[in-house]
């Protein structure tokens, strides 16, 4: 603001006045040209081959020393998994695990959080996880490495995990018997999912807690852990469908909120991988559906490394993490999950020896990270991958978003040399009213489905959220009908607008560069078109704006998604069923803000939502416009009665006298 305002600038610049007549047509050439950048990505000459930036990485390339009866062990604790399953239909074994780790050799504890659930009037959901301590031989307990694996009971609905636990317990075996680790390594199986993993975590890190086990996190009371190890350097997050037959793993690396570990943990994992011969990558079972459609269809490499960016950038932009891995990152802990996937097809011949193949990756991933000797920190944190050993730094990609950005900060300023040249008043106190309105509607959207007296309503979740929301919304968009602002304040209102979007690209594109990219691809059109000054015989921008609000948006997502996905519903039954999921994602999207620190649903409602607001007040400016000039005719109407009165007066005086 201090650059728009700097009295030494001058206004009246010949270069300046014709720039501002033409600033669409060049802030739209800036905006495409960001767009261009970022397809060009996609070809060979604008991304990268990967390399491993760290040689202390190199020891897990060597000869493994894991045997088939590691293997063998594994398929003989999944047949007794399997039988103690039948006692667990919905619950996790836990003594059963603990006495395998106790025969292992392992410190093992036991691990009891609880979830006071933010709309369940009081009802809480206890759960455990149990982990065993391999303390390293050669050191004192002062870094240490997790390995873990989810528990899935035969009652849930998503894919069954139990060879995980077998698997995990075979290495914890070989492991043991051996005296070079220089890292604590910690085996630990999760309850619930990402619930068991974030207690946890929030555990291990935050210390002894009170006897009311309230902490920072006012929902998930993550009790105490009764042993810890070292500082965490690394994470392995391991699931396995089956024992028998594996056809590829998928590398997952998407973390809370788009975090990535780094470049070199996915480097090592593909290339101990590929020497171990088995099939993986990222998104390998996107890859593989893309390979049969190439067979069917003719599509060019560039085409599908453009496929593979976008999809990487759309799993980061939610948010949420694609595995337990994800959890690790908020404590600058580099993490990813390993999915082995058995082989669906049952006409190929069963290869017995990829589980083999996948604990000696796993050994090759253990002592490279046993050989670290400091943290990850010599390779990218930030990055898209375009294949398995192509990616994309920060430094080339991030200018696709700067020219978006760019294109937003030109507009101000022109707009703003424009109302400076034209000498029209600035109504600073009113705008500033205006926009805090805004910015407290988006905050009472944040913060209001978790008072008290709202979860005291007969409502569930999803349609208190929702409710919520949509209240709070159609206050927004009737703002610009009860509130006019005076004269100048629209074009202020829209420097404004263009200065606190253009900030909020960058902070969201920092934070999350694929929300910010998504969120400019489709809103920067929309910003530069505006222009409360002009006064137009149609306005389509109104209806545009509308569109975009962000509940219709999440709900246009979801309805695409419902689409695809369920194609032979009819059209009532897709429209029906994605509202329903739309409210089921607002709710969702508020749980995992306040247990997990997801901030999606907090930048929607505390970012999204207010600029949203105010771009719809700017255009309906014609509207308001029209309205004013009424309320103007209306007084100079009232001044000329005035004057007639006034008139009448004097004549009933003269005629009198």
């Amino acid at each position: 603001m201090g650059l728009l305002s700097d009295p030494s600038l001058p206004t009246q610049n010949k270069f300046v006045v014709s720039l501002a007549k033409h600033v669409r047509k060049l802030c739209y050439a800036i905006y495409l040209l960001g767009v261009v950048w970022f397809c060009c990505l996609a070809l060979p000459e604008f991304n990268h081959s990967t390399y491993l930036s760290e040689n202390a990485l190199s020891p897990g390339l060597v000869y493994p020393e894991i045997r088939i009866d590691a293997h063998r062990l594994a398929v003989q604790l999944l047949e007794e998994l399997q039988r103690e399953r039948q006692d667990h239909r919905s619950t996790t074994p836990h003594a059963w695990i603990a006495a395998k780790f106790r025969e292992l050799g392992l410190e093992t504890h036991i691990h009891n959080y609880t979830l006071r659930y933010p709309f369940g009037g009081g009802k809480e959901f206890h759960g455990k996880n149990v982990y065993g301590i391999l303390r390293a031989p050669r050191i004192g307990s002062t870094e240490g490495v997790v390995f873990s694996a989810p528990y899935r009971a035969p009652s849930s609905v998503h894919v069954d995990l139990a060879p995980s636990v077998p698997l995990l317990m075979a290495f914890a075996d070989f492991a043991r018997r051996k005296n070079y680790w220089a890292k604590d390594l910690i085996f630990l199986v999760t309850e619930q999912e990402q619930l068991g993993m974030q207690a946890w975590l929030e555990a291990y890190h935050e210390g002894d807690r009170s006897d009311d086990g309230l902490s920072a996190n006012k929902y998930l009371w993550a009790g105490n852990l009764p042993a810890r190890a070292g500082s965490l350097q690394a994470a392995l997050n391991i699931e396995v469908q089956d024992l028998s037959d594996i056809e590829y793993v998928d590398v997952k690396i998407e973390g809370l909120n788009g975090k990535l570990p780094n470049l070199d943990m996915f480097n090592l994992v593909q290339r101990i991988m590929a020497k171990e011969g088995l099939t993986s990558g990222y998104k390998q079972a996107h890859k593989q559906q893309l390979l049969k459609k190439r067979r069917r269809q003719s599509s060019s490499n560039y085409e599908l490394n453009l496929q593979r960016m976008v999809t990487m950038l759309l799993s980061q932009s939610s948010g949420v993490p694609t595995g337990n891995h994800g959890l690790f990152h908020r404590y600058r802990i580099d993490a990813l999950t390993i999915t082995a996937s058995k082989r669906q097809q049952s006409h190929h011949k069963s290869n017995s020896n990829s589980a083999a193949a996948l604990l000696k990756a796993i050994e090759g991933i253990a002592r490279s990270l046993n050989n670290l000797l400091e943290r990850f920190h010599q390779s990218f944190f930030f990055y898209v991958i375009i294949n398995n050993d192509r990616y994309i730094s920060i430094g080339d990609y991030m200018p696709a978003l700067m020219a978006m950005v760019a294109s937003i900060f030109i507009k101000a300023y022109l707009t703003w040399s424009s109302l400076a040249s034209a000498g029209k008043p600035t109504p600073y106190g009113s705008v500033m009213i205006y926009l805090t309105a805004s910015l407290m509607i988006g905050y009472l959207g944040n913060v209001l489905p978790l008072q008290p007296y709202f979860l005291e309503l007969p409502l569930s979740a999803a349609p208190l959220t929702t409710c919520t929301v949509a209240s709070l919304t159609i206050i927004g968009i009737v703002m610009p009908f009860v509130v006019i602002l005076p004269p100048g304040g629209l074009e202020l209102l829209h420097i404004a607008l263009l200065l606190i979007y253009g900030c909020s690209l960058i902070v969201i594109g920092l934070l999350n560069f694929a929300l910010g990219f998504f969120v400019g691809l489709v809103t920067v059109p929309l910003i530069i078109a505006l222009n409360p000054i002009e006064q137009q015989k149609t306005n389509p921008l109104s209806f545009i704006t509308f569109l975009l609000n962000p509940l219709i948006v999440i709900y246009g997502i979801v309805l695409v998604m419902t689409f695809y996905q369920f194609p032979e519903l009819s059209i009532q039954n897709i429209l029906l069923r994605a509202a329903s999921a739309s409210m089921d994602a607002s709710a969702f999207a508020l749980i995992d803000s306040v247990i997990y620190g997801n901030w999606l649903y907090f930048a929607v409602c505390t970012a999204f939502l207010p600029l949203w607001i105010v771009t719809w007040s700017l255009a309906l400016s014609k509207r308001r416009l029209i309205f004013r000039h009424i309320d103007e005719d209306m007084e100079d109407l009232d001044e000329i009665d005035g004057l007639l009165e006034e008139d009448a007066a004097d004549q009933n005086k003269l005629k009198t006298n």
